[in-house]
């Protein structure tokens, strides 16, 4: 499936020549964006933001700049979004409206303005496709060309809107130092001059820097207030955001154009006449503060991305913290009952259960030979399985179908098949990546899935991970001349496996993984239930990753497990992994009885909150990003606002006034039973409390050592019982007061 190409289809449509129709209106939901053509045909924007849909007719910056100089005005020289070198050695574009067309599918609709250059036999087509329910709109471009030979693309963003800020505009981006520090908070006002946040690396470039970016044209925002916008680039691949600041002379207020889409550097595209060219989606939105921004990525994720939306995801038990790579088939069943034991639904067994020439004792060898290692397991993958089943639980297992190491059969016989300049390839974590440019490799990977869900017939889960970057690019796929064309042909290649995988075997729940949080994209994402948010699972760090990632992403998605990183206590671990997809990687073995006490009320707490933790609303209350960044509060409230479950955290310690817990969102008038626990004991019953009170701040803090933590489950008199038959093990207090 291409990027750009709708997920849905079908609708009346119709055309507008030019002379009809001169400007170009696109409601995406209050908020929108209008274009209109010159005299010459040449589109400027008109209109942009909540009343953008409605804007009047005055002709401003260059709506979407293609390689052809303009001077003065509103729009000065400024670096295209469109770069081509035409068949004939012409380095200029020049774009003129042709024709609108609009096709509408329900409440929604997708327009598509076509353009052409005045010279060349060249076509480009801008598509803007909305989604009402969420206000998120879809934008791409496709290209292509009759010319008398190929034509390069040196730029080829999918979005390039111009925006007037403020002199306190500011941007928060997400990334880190790569491994382990996905999803830094970044935020930093805007200066006159061109700022680029990118990634590199092909198959995991997210480590760097998560592919989305929050903009706040008119200085900062609160999570109810202030003009916010949010753009997510759905790529697979490296990405780029090109943010130009310009100043107005005389004037507070500067000119900002941002570009978005895959990142060109050293990737120019060579076009052959005939073909096309599809950017990725961009999905942007325009919103009145951060919980709108927060609630439209979700429902639009919800609708329009995820796998399976609406089931909730299953508590999972994964292997590697506790054994790595060894392990035999008595480890593995007692771990599996141990699984069982504490009530998780799922056991995953992670890497080092393959290889037979070639062991899988550690990542230097196996990778790619997919034949279970006998020698650690002698039953095979279907002992492990009917274990789990006969244990009434599920079965998951984990594979990297995309990589290879050199000490394995399948190098041994097919060492073309890795992606390779000309010259020897340079190990990464001892392994290389094959090049899914080659249909035999292609095969090969949609083999793999099958084979090992074969091997271990009724496992329900698998793990998909990608534990290198592309370090020598190249393909013998593509001619001496193209070798560049291969950074996006990758990514269409890759999602080709994994829209064959996710068709052969709908009933598998899959998770995205790529050296932890490297692939984390709106694209990828279509063919997965989940993704792992990072290899950093200290609980201190993984609340402000959670924090950051909840701003684009369903917590449904955030897979979040309890373990040992960072040496914090395991009552706190687990609450911080309850507040996304909850999960353990803990040795469960070398628990003592208090450990296991815990991770029992922590399993319990999962029965009664997942629902809402996986399909609530979202609501973050107390910000570990903001100020001194010493606390943290998030909330998640049904849709009928008859439960919510609110999670406080102490991170560190602090000489700042403790905040209320404002617990907004819930209805005013009526009553609610608060039951609180910080998983040492059983949770106690308190209230009850209106609704009102709560969102005054009834809840007191009530924390003070770093580290600790308190959970709140809210539920109004007169609604059902949580999932899993209430509370349990709830003692009532003597005094009803807050906790």
């Amino acid at each position: 499936m291409d990027p750009g190409e709708p997920l849905e289809s079908g609708g009346a449509s119709g055309a507008a020549p030019v002379g009809t129709d001169r400007v170009v209106r696109v409601d995406a939901g209050e908020w929108g964006w209008t274009w209109a053509a010159d005299a010459d045909g040449r589109l400027h924007q008109v209109g942009l933001g909540p009343e953008g849909a409605r804007a009047p007719v005055e002709v401003d910056p260059v709506w979407y700049p293609d390689a052809h100089p303009t001077w003065g005005g509103a729009d000065p020289l400024r670096p295209p979004a469109l770069r081509i070198t035409h068949a004939d050695g012409t380095t200029t574009t020049r774009l003129r409206l042709d024709r609108v067309e609009r096709q509408s599918v329900g409440d929604d609709e997708t327009v598509s303005v076509c353009a052409f250059d005045e010279v060349f036999n060249l076509r480009v087509r801008f598509h803007a496709r909305t989604h009402r329910a969420s206000g998120v709109l879809e934008q791409w471009v496709e290209i292509d060309h009759d010319e008398d030979g190929p034509v390069t693309l040196w730029d080829h963003d999918s979005i390039a809107p111009t925006f007037l800020v403020g002199p306190d505009a500011a941007i928060t981006q997400f990334g880190g130092a790569g491994w382990a520090d996905e999803w830094a908070w970044t935020t930093e006002r805007l200066t006159p001059g061109t700022k680029v946040l990118d990634s590199l690396g092909g198959i995991q470039p997210h480590l760097q820097r998560a592919p989305v970016l929050l903009l706040e044209p008119n200085g900062p925002t609160d999570e109810e207030s202030g003009d916010v916008v949010g753009c997510s680039i759905a790529w697979g691949g490296n990405t780029r955001f090109a943010l130009d600041v310009r100043p107005r002379a005389n004037e507070e207020l500067r000119d900002l154009r941002v570009r978005a889409g895959a990142n060109p550097l050293g990737a120019h595209y060579v076009l052959e006449a005939g073909d096309r060219f599809v950017s990725p989606t961009v999905a942007w939105t325009w919103a009145q503060g951060r919980q709108q921004l927060s609630d439209r990525f979700h429902r639009w994720t919800r609708d329009r991305v995820l796998r399976d939306p609406g089931r909730t995801r299953p508590i999972v038990v994964n292997n590697w913290e506790s054994t790595f790579f060894d392990f035999d088939e008595a480890r593995i069943i007692g771990l599996i009952d141990r699984a069982a034991d504490l009530g998780a639904d799922l056991f995953l067994l992670d890497d080092g259960w393959f290889g037979t020439t070639h062991p899988r004792d550690d990542d230097d060898a196996g990778l790619g030979d997919w034949d279970v290692d006998r020698r650690k397991l002698p039953g095979g993958l279907e002992v492990l399985v009917r274990s789990a089943e006969a244990r009434g639980i599920r079965f998951g297992i984990w594979v990297e179908p995309e990589m290879v190491n050199p000490d394995s059969d399948l190098f041994e016989a097919h060492p073309d098949w890795v992606i390779r300049d000309g010259r020897e390839p340079r190990l990464h974590r001892n392994q290389l990546a094959l090049d899914p440019l080659l249909a035999e490799v292609r095969d090969f990977e949609v083999g793999v899935v099958d084979r090992v869900l074969a091997a271990a017939e009724g496992a329900t889960y698998l793990k998909w991970d990608a534990n290198r970057p592309v370090t020598d690019p190249g393909s013998r796929a593509l001619p001496t001349d193209r070798q560049s064309n291969a950074w996006v042909d990758w990514v269409h290649a890759t999602w080709d496996v994994m829209a064959r995988v996710a068709r052969a075997h709908p009933a598998t729940e899959m998770m995205l993984c790529a050296s932890g949080g490297g692939r984390t994209d709106h694209g990828t994402l279509r063919w997965f239930h989940e993704f792992w948010t990072s290899d950093n699972t200290d609980p201190v760090t993984r609340v402000r990753m959670q924090w950051a990632c909840g701003h684009w992403l369903p917590m449904s998605a955030t897979a979040a497990h309890v373990t040992a990183w960072g040496g914090r206590p395991l009552p706190f671990a687990c609450a911080v992994a309850l507040s996304a997809r909850f999960g353990f990687d803990l040795d469960l073995d070398a628990l003592d009885a208090d450990g296991l006490a815990v991770c029992r009320r922590a399993v319990a707490c999962a029965r009664r909150t997942q629902d809402l933790v996986q399909h609530g609303r979202l609501r973050r209350l107390v910000s570990p990003v903001d100020g001194d960044r010493s606390r943290a509060a998030l909330a998640f409230v049904s849709d009928d606002r008859g439960r919510a479950v609110v999670f406080a955290y102490q991170l560190e310690e602090s000489t700042t006034e403790a905040p209320a817990i404002r617990m907004d969102g819930l209805d005013r008038d009526a009553a609610y039973t608060a039951t609180v626990t910080d998983l040492t004991a059983d949770p106690v019953e308190l209230g009850p409390f209106t609704g009102a009170a709560l969102a005054d701040g009834v809840l007191g803090w009530n924390l003070t050592e770093p580290t600790s933590t308190r959970i709140v489950e809210l539920v109004r008199s007169d609604a059902a019982d949580p999932p899993g038959g209430g509370p349990g093990g709830v003692s009532r207090s003597a005094t009803g007061t807050a906790p």
